[in-house]
């Protein structure tokens, strides 16, 4: 007995939800509330989709399944019924998820026989009209789950995702879709298991039976082909019942057509009489499949259409379907304002994206396949545009505009090799990650390669400023710093993600894309006209890629996977940096280049004045046999004992820059124990003297401080320092006097020559 005051109060599942009762009389709690929001959403996006891809107009497309006679069964005893036992309709779909002992199945069928079409409808129809103990269908696309986060977690975001108002911790509860999935509540209807990556089908099986308790209602629908690859593995949900999609039959089909023509309409008579008269006609062949059927009597709908045609002018059943196919668009795409992508805009949108796959010659068609021919000159230009004003600044403008033309030259090539051969993302064909997952982890790479650009360029610039042209450290990290952070943009520019994001940009601005291309490719796939593997997309009609895309291979030799051989894989995370690596090391390599040649090549040659005359000989030895050379000049010397040489020239050409050193190595031989002094002078200059002994080889020396660019007479001196009786024998080789070739940019930098 209860006291006076006190309430009896209990838990009890009424309509499949849980109740609860309150001396008898039943109240609604939070979770009710929450599961009557739930099956609102989901009946009005159900509804929606059916509307718009015309399902029931003029009526449903009767397509028939029976139990799989592939190896996927779990066993008799645990199902409680026998595979061949299982048969229906897709209208009787919701009644064998019931009659099921534990309210599991997968739905098997080949492309096109309307796997997605049963999972939609299943939903609407449980939803709509529930019986006692229906949890609330929720339909999932399978193909966006990755193993980053767990399949419980999964699933209650998808929930939240088709009910975003359950959300709302102060009407419902909080974490009110987790408590509806844990209370047994929801039935998940997974769609495209065949769509996730060949890897993570097995992962995902394994997943769901695992989550997917006793007692718990679960739909999933997968290819026959992959779902018997995976139990072959060794995964399978053991306690679903799998059964598999038919074809639409003859009679079937001839129903469906009938139902959609008006009374006197005799225009379908010659379709229907072929499809009685011979199992194997084109049309037959052809309304097998639910979708063509659907495409032939929305396309054969007007009075002055003739259906006819597909028997008398078609030679095969390819002829057939390709004609239908043009109906696809406007089946799937609407015109009215209320859709986001009109059929005109769609048809536009998907005909860019199937050239880009015809131009690869790929099936698959993956982010950075998306190339306008703006990027790669764009990429050059930034690069040239850096490189160029930098030797502007440093050399003036003809250097600076023939180093921009070189650098962006080089920029433009790097990345087109890379792009060519589809290899700025290296991604395996097991790879997990899905198209946008990629696409924010390539932005991170791109940002941080240009980062590391930037401080490896700019750190290069500002080094060589100080080091070698001694500019003061402000001015020379001043530049510096803004070399390194416009070829950290040129590299991020040139990133995948970069020329994604310029080809995007561009294709938006000239009206052949959306302006978010991954959303209308998701779009797309919610439709049915794509489907998702992994990172990539693919048409699921092949001939309506043929039609957008001006014909594809039916075997494509290239693919966007990276396919590296086995003892290259160590290198492939290099790959998204080879372009940024090969066009700032050539940059740095064309500095480093420049550095060289105004440093090493500004020799001043000398012509004979007066003095003791030197033999004069040409050292040819590195010359190569049959190439034009003018080989190394050298001059030479005999001092017998006691004697000296004194040997005057003057300047050929000057350059108008400072003189720096001698240039070239001299020698002294045979005469052992032999010394000579070697004195050097230019005139209005402190001389330059050191001793040279016998089988010595030293460089000339260095002028004590920079000398005036004059035609003045310079001077050599030799005079023997030992007594011994030999002849001592002085070569000097490659004459002449270096000027200082950075001096140029020295002074455009406002820095003074720099002494020896």
């Amino acid at each position: 007995m209860w006291g006076k005051g006190e309430q009896r109060v209990n838990r009890s599942r009424i309509g499949g939800n849980l109740t609860m009762i309150i001396n008898g009389t039943p109240v609604a709690t939070d979770l009710d509330l929450a599961a009557v929001q739930l099956r609102k959403d989901v009946v009005l996006r159900a509804q929606e989709s059916v509307a718009r891809l015309g399902l029931q107009r003029p009526a449903l497309i009767e397509i028939s399944w029976e139990g799989s006679s592939r190896p996927v069964q779990p066993s008799h005893d645990v199902l409680g019924t026998a595979p061949e036992e299982l048969k229906g309709t897709v209208t009787r779909l919701p009644d064998a998820c019931r009659q099921l002992p534990l309210h599991q199945l997968v739905v098997l069928g080949e492309p096109g026989t309307g796997k997605s079409v049963a999972a939609l409808l299943l939903v609407r129809d449980m939803a709509e009209e529930p019986q006692p103990g229906d949890p609330v269908p929720v339909l999932m696309s399978l193909s966006s789950w990755r193993p980053a986060i767990s399949m419980k977690d999964w699933l209650v975001r998808q929930i939240k995702q088709n009910s975003p108002t359950l959300t709302n911790r102060w009407k419902f509860g909080k974490n009110a879709a987790a408590k509806l999935f844990d209370a047994g509540m929801v039935m998940p209807v997974l769609d495209g298991l065949d769509e996730l990556p060949e890897p993570l089908r097995a992962r995902a099986v394994r997943s769901i039976d695992a989550v997917i308790r006793n007692g718990c209602w679960l739909l999933v629908t997968c290819r026959g082909d992959e779902y018997e690859r995976t139990c072959r593995a060794g995964s399978h949900l053991t306690r679903a019942a799998v059964v598999e999609l038919e074809a639409v039959g003859a009679e079937a089909a001839i129903t469906y057509l009938k139902r959609s023509k008006v009374t006197g309409d005799e225009r379908w008579n010659s379709v229907f009489d072929a499809m009685r008269g011979e199992r194997e006609s084109m049309p037959t062949q052809t309304m097998a499949s639910p979708l063509m059927l659907y495409l032939a009597q929305k396309t054969y709908r007007a009075s002055l259409t003739d259906p006819g045609e597909l028997v008398s002018k078609a030679r095969s059943p390819e002829d057939v379907e390709d004609a239908l196919l043009n109906r696809y668009l406007p089946a799937v795409y609407t015109d009215d304002t209320s859709s986001r992508y009109t059929e005109t805009r769609a048809r536009r949108y998907l005909t860019l994206t199937a050239r880009q796959m015809r131009r690869d010659g790929t099936v698959d068609f993956a982010w950075w396949q998306l190339n306008a021919l703006l990027a790669g000159p764009l990429v050059g230009f930034a690069f040239g545009s850096v490189w160029g004003w930098f030797m502007e600044v440093l050399f003036g403008p003809a250097l600076g505009v023939a180093t921009g033309v070189l650098a962006g030259l080089g920029g433009w090539l790097a990345h087109a090799l890379v792009r060519s051969d589809l290899k700025q993302v290296y991604v395996p064909e097991r790879a997990v990650h899905g198209p946008k997952a990629l696409l924010r982890r390539y932005a991170l790479i791109g940002g941080a390669t240009a980062l590391a650009v930037a401080g490896a360029t700019g750190a290069s610039a500002g080094l060589w400023l100080s080091r070698v042209l001694e500019v003061a450290a402000p001015v020379a990290w001043h530049y510096g710093t803004i070399v390194g952070a416009a070829s950290g943009a040129a590299t991020l520019l040139g990133s995948a993600w970069g020329s994604y994001q310029v080809s995007r940009l561009w294709f938006w601005i000239t009206g052949r894309l959306p302006r978010r291309p991954l959303s209308f490719l998701e779009n797309a796939h919610e439709r049915g006209v794509l489907r998702q593997i992994g990172a990539v997309y693919q048409f699921r009609h092949q001939r309506l890629l043929r039609q957008l895309g001006g014909g594809v291979a039916e075997k494509p030799s290239r693919s966007v996977y990276g396919k590296w051989n086995a003892e290259w894989q160590r290198w492939r995370p290099l790959l998204p940096v080879f372009a940024s690596a090969v066009q700032v090391g050539s940059a740095l390599c064309a500095l480093a280049l420049v550095s060289m040649m105004y440093d090493t090549t500004t020799q001043v040659d000398l012509s004979y004045h007066s003095g003791d005359r030197p033999g004069i000989r040409v050292d040819t030895s590195m010359c190569q046999s049959g190439n034009p050379c003018f080989g190394v000049p050298i001059w030479s010397w005999k001092l017998p004992r006691g004697s000296s040489r004194n040997t005057v020239w003057l300047p050929e050409i000057l350059h108008g820059r400072s003189l720096r050193r001698w240039s070239g190595t001299i020698k002294a031989d045979g005469c052992a124990g032999g010394a000579v002094k070697v004195t050097l002078a230019l005139r209005d200059e402190a001389p330059v003297a050191f001793t040279l002994n016998d089988s010595a080889e030293a460089p000339m020396a260095e002028l004590p401080q920079p000398a005036r660019p004059q035609r003045q007479p310079v001077s050599l001196a030799l005079r023997r320092l030992d007594s011994r009786p030999c002849s001592l024998l002085v070569e000097w080789t490659g004459p002449g006097l270096v000027d200082d070739g950075l001096e140029p940019a020295r002074k455009r930098l406002g820095v003074r020559a720099r002494a020896a």
